[in-house]
């Protein structure tokens, strides 16, 4: 049996809480806090906690913006912090960055140093001297946005009527050099005032003050705004965060919203993942036997599947879950839609894991077929990924 053993090649690729936004998936052993502040109005609290079976040494570092008076890298106290337990402490205490006049703010990087992964998780929380205010998750640094899609804030307000809102947006750069591009749509998708550019170096925040105004959006209130940022680095994808806070001016209350994207540029987590050929660019082809195809989905989701080609029709497929229960497919099946996967428990024992798609000719044909294959999920999950070959089974 001879079969053109192709597959996808998975890229490692960042992506945007935006992001992925604020997710219960959040240990990692390098983090950023995309926003801490110290001011004259809101002070920033910092919580890191181990998740491991043995003490964690968190380096902390500041990264101020520019402009402020601690502007950039400031290295801060290293935290020792016990397994199971939390550590804690303000900007000015492990940073040395006091309140004043001018504002303090920036980004934090938190990195594990031990010898061993351990997992840590952390979240600042930002409030003015009355007690009103918001909280920011730690972002695993490969979870946060690159590339060239959209990453959305929704929501952004501006009312000069008591109590008054504001909306500020900021864009920060993790590591290296990069440009974002932003703009404003309203509810309806069209643009508000002029597309800008934004250029930051490594490791910098900029404060889009007053977001409609930066923007050369016309005077007057606004609500139900969204603000769309992309990656526009030319020849390259660093990773950056972008996000807004919209401020109710009475008391200072405000929020966080980190830019979320549809499709991520993580080949991990596509919405639509297609293979089509090797990663030499041979295309995918079957003379006999059985290709087998992996996914790593998420239950409880929805999932869709064709394969592609003018040899599609000779082809068939079924999708199992890793228990080896046939999903979705069978007997001259060449593509099904929006099948639900059921809930968590339903397979696996509750843990996501890998589903295979197999794909064989009909009535065993005896030729070669060039084809590809397509999957579509809610979720996410990888592009189908080339596992192995077999004796075809009947379906």
């Amino acid at each position: 049996m001879k079969a053109r053993r192709m597959y996808c090649l998975l890229a490692a690729a960042l992506l945007s809480g935006n992001a992925l936004a604020q997710s219960a998936d959040g240990y990692g052993t390098i983090l950023r806090l995309p926003l801490v502040v110290n001011s004259s109005t809101y002070s920033s609290t910092i919580f890191v906690r181990n998740a491991g079976t043995a003490t964690a040494s968190v380096k902390v570092t500041y990264y101020g913006a520019p402009g402020t008076p601690f502007a950039g890298e400031r290295p801060c106290t290293t935290l020792s912090v016990a397994p199971n337990a939390v550590a804690s402490g303000t900007l000015a205490d492990l940073c040395a960055v006091p309140a004043g006049a001018a504002s303090n703010y920036g980004q934090i990087a938190l990195v594990e140093q031990s010898a061993a992964n351990i997992p840590i998780t952390a979240y600042s929380r930002i409030q003015s001297f009355a007690g009103v205010g918001f909280s920011v998750e730690g972002f695993k640094i490969g979870s946060l946005g690159s590339g060239a899609n959209d990453s959305i804030v929704t929501g952004l307000r501006r009312q000069a009527a008591a109590p008054g809102y504001q909306s500020n947006c900021f864009v920060a750069s993790i590591n290296e050099p990069v440009q974002v591009t932003w703009q404003l749509r309203d509810a309806s998708g069209s643009q508000l005032g002029n597309q800008q550019v934004t250029n930051l170096s490594a490791n910098e925040t900029v404060r889009i003050l007053d977001v409609f105004t930066a923007a050369g959006a016309p005077a007057g209130d606004y609500s139900n705004v969204q603000a769309t940022f992309r990656g526009t680095t030319p020849t390259a994808n660093p990773a950056f965060a972008a996000y807004c806070t919209t401020q109710e001016n009475a008391t200072f209350d405000g929020d966080f919203r980190i830019a979320k994207t549809a499709d991520p540029q993580d080949d991990r987590s596509k919405k639509i993942g297609t293979s089509s050929s090797s990663a030499l660019g041979t295309l995918l082809g079957l003379l006999s036997g059985q290709d087998r195809f992996g996914l790593y989905l998420q239950a409880p989701d929805y999932v869709s599947c064709r394969l592609d080609g003018t040899g599609a029709p000779q082809l068939e497929m079924r999708l199992e879950d890793p228990q080896g229960n046939v999903i979705a497919g069978g007997n001259n099946i060449s593509s099904f839609q929006k099948v639900y996967l059921g809930e968590r428990s339903t397979h696996n024992n509750g843990v996501n894991g890998l589903y295979v798609l197999k794909v064989e000719s009909r009535n065993l044909l005896s030729l070669m077929i060039n084809y590809g294959v397509t999957c579509e999920t809610g979720n996410g999950a990888n592009p189908p990924l080339f596992i192995g070959h077999a004796i075809a089974e009947e379906f």
